[in-house]
């Protein structure tokens, strides 16, 4: 009688982090996810580069797009600056995805919840990364109140691969929340993300627009070297727009 083979525990090397986090969930017409993906092994290096750059204007609390204001401006710029100068971040990536709520039909394909159809879009930053990137992956969302397991999440990613054709043994090894308050590289995809989302969603042309947030947000984009939001960029590289093309009627996968 055979045995089943022991799945062998993998060399850290091959581990990318996948850090996850939404915008605009309500109340706007683009749905918004971003996703900074890292090497295991540059934690604690991006984690001490980032902690640093925030002092001394932002010696504690969570750094937020909303809290983004005038005295702390120079922090947050700093804290960009580290995303794309720092060596611990030369091999670290931005990617965000936006998705016109307008073609969704959570109705007809998500049992009425719009929940269910935020966990397919996280499943679509999850499998692009899977994509781009050789070796496996640990993912973390956002901790939020949903009644979506993240394990049900990591078997259908593996699900997905496999499908496709991915020869890795089970890629997505851990799927599990994690509270930004806690963890510097969710609260670096919230800056990230927000300044894409500013512009997407039209803040950025209001008459009451944040003057900070205003000017974060070009901060962000010329580093990022994008001119318009509204396009996708390429789909590899440090920072990455990818609109997801729906057809109303038609199910997201």
């Amino acid at each position: 009688m055979l045995l089943p083979r022991p799945r062998v525990p993998p060399d850290p090397s091959t581990i990318r982090e996948i850090f996850i986090d939404e915008t605009s969930q309500t109340k706007h017409r683009f749905l918004m996810l971003g996703a900074i993906c890292a090497p295991l092994q540059v934690r604690d290096a991006c984690e001490c580069a980032l902690a640093s750059a925030r002092l001394p204007e932002l010696p504690y609390g969570e750094m937020k797009w909303a809290k983004v204001s005038n005295g702390k401006l120079s922090a947050y710029k700093r804290t960009i600056d580290v995303f794309f100068d720092h060596p611990s971040f030369a091999a670290v990536h931005f990617h965000s995805l936006v998705v016109d709520t307008n073609v969704i039909d959570d109705k007809k394909f998500n049992e009425g919840r719009r929940e269910i159809g935020f966990n397919k879009e996280i499943y679509q930053a999850a499998a692009k990364c899977a994509r781009l990137y050789p070796g496996l992956f640990h993912l973390y969302p956002d901790q939020r109140e949903t009644d979506q397991r993240p394990s049900k999440l990591r078997e259908i990613l593996n699900w997905g691969r496999a499908k496709q054709g991915d020869r890795r043994d089970f890629p997505f090894r851990r799927c599990q929340f994690r509270d930004s308050k806690k963890v510097l590289q969710l609260q670096l995809v919230d800056l990230l993300l927000g300044a894409v989302a500013y512009h997407v969603n039209g803040h950025a042309h209001a008459q009451d627009a944040s003057p900070a947030r205003l000017d974060l947000s070009r901060h962000i984009l010329a580093r990022a070297r994008v001119a318009n939001v509204m396009k996708d960029t390429a789909m590899a590289g440090k920072f990455t727009i990818w609109h997801r093309v729906l057809r109303k009627g038609v199910p997201r996968t």
